[in-house]
């Protein structure tokens, strides 16, 4: 063969291996997905349960990496230095998506920029709190003794970002009952501080909190919630017990802005059929105190519409509690 064909076809030839690699269906490699908790918390556990259906559909492993420290921060900002090729994704609570940006003035990532739902995977059923041996039997009465021992009575909060600590902070400038505020790394820290009585009260997501009810280290007082939960119908709501701030955290996975729509929508669907699916919602979204309430399992657009509705609240939260950056 003359030289100059034979170097065409060798050209020809790696170009269309080339376009073979290029057109190879995803995923074509293992998926890692990034979690802004620490091991063993309701959000971590939550995306482990769903890993074993998303190996099968996907037909590659699932790679969990826990960054849970700096308010979920180290988490948003090794996501944000990822591909936009759906090969890492992010699964996270509200703090580094929705609250982050209005509490913290300068962010290594911007959520609305460079982040994009996915989907809704549930919303924390979460209840208050406190060591069996604080002499309360409701939230209300907890209230009273707190306003009527200013900085005595201690709560346990996640982090300056987390659901707890905007509570204790609000409780403050809006009711002023003035709690002394503690703070850990993370919720599973709050939750064994007030079972051992380091700390005298806190909020927790309602599977944690009901094992260690169940094991007379501390009592739930109120519900977390709008509506009594279906699984608690005699516990009262914060509401009913006077407080005009419902905070209800939730669980949502997202990929980099510039992730192909396809990829996207592909998460989106497996994502919403594993957490609809029976066995699931009893071994893992129930018992972690987790449910699938709207818009969890919905279309993309539904997810985003949401975002927007969350981070007004915290703005509200923020401005009431007269919360300052980077506090």
């Amino acid at each position: 063969m003359p030289r100059p064909l034979m170097l065409g076809s060798l050209v020809a030839t790696l170009a269309l291996g080339h376009g073979l690699c290029a057109a190879q269906p995803y995923p074509a490699k293992p998926v890692r997905i990034i979690i802004s908790s620490a091991p063993g918390g309701p959000v971590d556990v939550g995306m482990r349960g769903m890993t074993d259906a998303l190996r099968q559909e996907l037909g590659q492993p699932v790679i969990i990496e826990n960054l849970g420290a700096a308010d979920g921060i180290i988490a948003a900002q090794t996501f944000v230095r990822a591909v936009a090729d759906g090969y890492t994704l992010l699964h996270t609570s509200a703090g580094p998506i929705s609250l982050n940006p209005v509490i913290h003035p300068k962010l290594p990532y911007d959520p609305q920029a460079d982040f994009t739902p996915v989907a809704m995977t549930g919303q924390f059923n979460s209840v208050m709190i406190v060591n069996a041996a604080v002499p309360v039997s409701s939230f209300r009465e907890l209230l009273a003794l707190a306003k009527a021992k200013p900085g005595t009575l201690s709560w346990g909060a996640a982090g300056t970002n987390g659901t707890s600590n905007m509570y204790a902070e609000w409780f403050r400038h809006t009711l002023g009952i003035d709690f002394y505020n503690v703070l850990y790394k993370n919720n599973l820290q709050t939750l064994a501080a007030t079972a051992s009585g380091e700390v005298q009260g806190t909020l927790f997501a309602l599977g944690g909190a009901t094992g260690q009810a169940k094991a007379g280290k501390v009592k739930i007082l109120a519900a977390i919630s709008e509506q009594r939960l279906a699984a608690m119908p005699n516990l009262p709501t914060i509401k009913e017990e006077g407080v005009d701030l419902v905070i209800r955290n939730w669980v949502g996975t997202f990929a980099r802005s510039g992730t192909p729509r396809d990829i996207i929508e592909r998460w989106n669907r497996m994502l919403s059929k594993t957490i609809a699916d029976k066995t699931y919602i009893q071994k893992v979204l129930e018992p972690l105190g987790f449910e699938a309430a709207a818009p969890s399992g919905e279309p993309v657009a539904a997810f985003a519409q949401f975002l927007t509705r969350d981070k007004a609240l915290y703005v509200r939260i923020k401005n009431e509690a007269k919360l300052k950056a980077g506090e």
